[in-house]
C-alpha cells in the first residue's frame, strides 16, 4: 500500500537524540554538525489546491479497488497494465505504482504525465514550486564535479539509485533567476524557504535529497560548513521510502539519506530513514502497524553510543507495539554508508543482520 493509515498508538515514552528545533518558525532549518534532526510533527505542510484523486479523475482514471479506506487503487496512468497497481492515498495526497516504481505528489505526477501548468494556473502550489526545484537541482549535478567526486567519496556511484532518490546540486546564484522566469515571485521564494532575504539559496553548495511524501527537501553541505544539513521549514513527514516496502518481510531501518542510497545500491531494497534517530508520532505509527514484518534498526554506531542507545530505546517501543525489532551493530564509528564506503560488502552487511538482537 501507498502509506499505512494514521494512527494514534499508546507508545512506551524513552529519550533517544536530543532533538534540535532548529530557527524560528518559517525559517529555513539548519542544524549544526551530524545532528540531523529537523521540526517536528506536521507544521504547516503545504497542501494543493486540487486534491491528487480530483486531478486523476478530471483525467479520466478511475478507481477499481475502494475499501473504504484512505487508499483507493486502479490502473497505472503511466504505464500500461491489466491488474490495479497505482494506489493514492487520499488522505496524504501521495501516489505508488507497484508496476513501474514510481510515486510522488500531485506536482510529481503533472511532470510524468507531460501536463505542464503555469505558475498562474490552479495547480500553481507549493509542491509544484518545489518540483521545479528538484528538477533543477537534479541537472545541476551532472555539471558539477566536486558534487559527483564527494557522492562517490561517500559510496554513492550507481546512476540507477542517484536517479530514483532524484539526487541533484545547488550551485547557487542561480536558482532565483531560473524559478523567476517561471513565473514565481520573490514573495513566493522567501515564503517557501528556499530563499532568503538576501535572496541566497538556502542550499547553496549542498547536495540535494526531495522528499516528497512531506513536499520539503534536505541538503547535505559539500563542505565542513557549520550547518551541513538544511531542510525546508516544516515536518520531516513519515518514513523515507515506507511505500516501496509494502509486502516485504523485513525493513532495514536507518537515520540518513546516505545510508538508504547505500543500501539500495547494494541490493537491500527494503531500506528506511528517519531521517535523525529522533522518530515523530506518524514515523512510529507507520512502525507500529508493520504487522509480522521484522524491523532492523541500524543507527549510526556512534563512539558516544548515542546511536545505539536510541536503537534500544527504539526497539523496546516497538515491542511493546507487538512489533518485532532487532539491533543492528556495526563496527564502532560507521553508519551503513561509511561501512559501505569503506570496503565493506553485502555479505557483510548480511553477517551484521543475522547478529542482530532485541
Amino acid at each position: 500500500m501507498v502509506l499505512a493509515a494514521y494512527r494514534k498508538s499508546a507508545l512506551l515514552r524513552c529519550p533517544a537524540h536530543l532533538v534540535r528545533l532548529g530557527l524560528a518558525r518559517r525559517q529555513p532549518y539548519s542544524a549544526d554538525g551530524a545532528n540531523l534532526t529537523m521540526m517536528d510533527p506536521d507544521i504547516d505542510v503545504p497542501q494543493p489546491r486540487i486534491s491528487l484523486l480530483d486531478y486523476l479523475k478530471q483525467r479520466g482514471w478511475k478507481i477499481v479497488r475502494d475499501r473504504g479506506g484512505d487508499e483507493v487503487a486502479g490502473l497505472c496512468p503511466l504505464h500500461q497494465e491489466h491488474h490495479p497497481s497505482f494506489y493514492v492515498n487520499r488522505r496524504k495526497q501521495v501516489f505508488y505504482c507497484h508496476g513501474c516504481g514510481c510515486g510522488g505528489g500531485l506536482a510529481r505526477l503533472i511532470y510524468l504525465l507531460d501536463d505542464y501548468p503555469h505558475p498562474g494556473s490552479d495547480f500553481a502550489t507549493a509542491e509544484l514550486l518545489l518540483e521545479h526545484t528538484y528538477r533543477f537541482y537534479q541537472r545541476q549535478l551532472a555539471r558539477c564535479e566536486q558534487a559527483l567526486t564527494y557522492l562517490a567519496a561517500r559510496g554513492i556511484h550507481d546512476r540507477a539509485v542517484i536517479e530514483r532518490m532524484r539526487i541533484g546540486y545547488a550551485p547557487g546564484a542561480c536558482l532565483r533567476g531560473y524559478l523567476a522566469r517561471r513565473g514565481y515571485s520573490r514573495q513566493t521564494l522567501l515564503a517557501s524557504g528556499l530563499m532568503d532575504e538576501r535572496g541566497r539559496d538556502t542550499f547553496f553548495r549542498c547536495l540535494t535529497f526531495p522528499i516528497e511524501q512531506a513536499g520539503t527537501l534536505y541538503g547535505r553541505s559539500l563542505g565542513n560548513a557549520i550547518c551541513r544539513h538544511r531542510f525546508l521549514p516544516g515536518s520531516k513527514g513519515g518514513l523515507y521510502g515506507w511505500a516501496q516496502t509494502a509486502g516485504s518481510p523485513r525493513v532495514q531501518l536507518v537515520e540518513g539519506l546516505f545510508d538508504v542510497a547505500a543500501l539500495w545500491q547494494a541490493g537491500f531494497a527494503d531500506a528506511v530513514a528517519t531521517l535523525g534517530s529522533h522518530l515523530n508520532h506518524w514515523q512510529l505509527a507507520e512502525l507500529c502497524q508493520a504487522g509480522s514484518r521484522t524491523i532492523y534498526i541500524c543507527f549510526d554506531s556512534d563512539r558516544n553510543g548515542s546511536g545505539q542507545r536510541a536503537a534500544r530505546c527504539l526497539s523496546i517501543q516497538l515491542r511493546h507495539a507487538g512489533v518485532e525489532a532487532l539491533r543492528v551493530e556495526l563496527p564502532e564509528g560507521h553508519d551503513p554508508a561509511s561501512f559501505f564506503a569503506s570496503g565493506a560488502s553485502a555479505a557483510d552487511f548480511r553477517h551484521c543482520l543475522e547478529g542482530a538482537r532485541p
